[in-house]
């Protein structure tokens, strides 16, 4: 497996961050990056997993308030049906009150009648939902999950503002009552699939945002003096540094390796997503939190950006999981592993 960007890659990644810092400012970056492709997802000619971690990652970079996790977690889940949503932005409407990220859906059900499918039930921390014009809500049906896609204005849906501890990315409660369906609901090998391609994207984010993080400490403690000295100088905060680095790399490697095996269909794909998003989770933080140390209590000021990267991390920590929650997940699915090999 090259874990090696090629040239294309490269200058993807560079010119995303390009659009980005040009767009930023003026508010144009949904429209600009699907101009430029970014949810030009699957197919011969278009992106995959790794392209989406480096566009992700320069968002996380920015903190582009963007509904970029969902529509192109969805786009990656449909496959060769990714083309039935055109260029709409799409929101994952996947939490239920009360429940985990690893429960089935309880509250939200698929009915079926003459007319066509309809969804009813509740949603929780949908992100981006009153901006979006679609939804992607997953809810249970006779022969298992399904994903369904929802027109956001569609009669019988409503959308409630929620508390969102990172401002950029607003989150809301979505109330469906029979909310009829937009195409044909896709199964629970897509669902797998968009449960796994999203945590990806949301540790890529939060490595871009990390990043950012690291590079602005390493900046403030060249400049930044006490005793006549420099702080970066001082031998504590050299080594904290060192730390940061050594966890920001080994995270992105960790996403770019599992973002390679999913563009390989290798077998182990999806528990290299699992480790990949258990190791960003605490790293990412870790990382956050070393860099609020150099800042010293500017950081906690309203005014400075380091508490903004900070609330994106952790909301991107939480989504699809957090670490104790992969952690479980890839335990249980080693000890499973260990009771099914023959005893010799």
């Amino acid at each position: 497996m090259d874990l090696e960007l090629s040239d294309e890659q490269q200058w993807l990644s560079e010119s995303v961050e390009t659009l980005l810092a040009r767009e930023a400012p003026n508010g144009r970056v949904w429209g600009s990056l699907v101009e430029f492709g970014a949810l030009s997802v699957g197919g011969e000619d278009g992106i995959g997993a790794v392209e989406m971690c480096l566009i992700a990652r320069a968002l996380g970079a920015h903190l582009a308030p963007v509904p970029y996790v969902g529509s192109a977690a969805v786009r990656f889940a449909a496959g060769l049906r990714a083309a039935d949503l055109g260029e709409h932005a799409v929101a994952l409407a996947v939490l239920e009150p009360g429940a985990s990220w690893a429960a089935p859906p309880a509250l939200t059900v698929l009915e079926t009648c003459t007319s066509g499918g309809a969804v009813s039930g509740r949603k929780t921390a949908v992100e981006h939902a009153a901006a979006v014009p679609r939804l992607a809500v997953v809810a249970a049906a006779p022969d298992g999950p399904a994903l369904c896609i929802v027109e956001a204005d569609a009669t019988g849906v409503t959308c409630v503002p929620q508390r969102s501890f990172d401002p950029s990315a607003p989150m809301y409660a979505v109330e469906l009552a029979e909310a009829r369906l937009a195409s044909e609901p896709l199964g629970g090998g897509a669902i797998a699939r968009m449960v796994t391609i999203g945590a990806l994207l949301a540790a890529a984010e939060a490595v871009g945002a990390a990043g950012r993080m690291l590079e602005d400490a390493c900046r403030y403690a060249a400049e930044r003096r006490q005793f006549g000295r420099t702080i970066g100088s001082f031998q504590a905060l050299r080594h904290l540094l060192a730390d940061m680095y050594v966890r920001q790399a080994s995270s992105w490697s960790s996403v770019l390796y599992a973002a390679a095996a999913l563009d390989e269909d290798a077998g182990e794909a999806a528990r290299t997503v699992a480790v990949a998003k258990a190791y960003v989770s605490r790293a990412g933080r870790e990382v956050a939190h070393g860099a609020m140390q150099v800042f010293g209590g500017i950081a906690v000021t309203a005014e400075h950006p380091a508490h903004r990267f900070l609330r994106r991390i952790l909301v991107r920590e939480r989504q699809f999981g957090d670490a104790a929650h992969h952690e479980r997940a890839l335990g249980r699915e080693l000890a499973c592993s260990v009771v099914r090999e023959p005893i010799s």
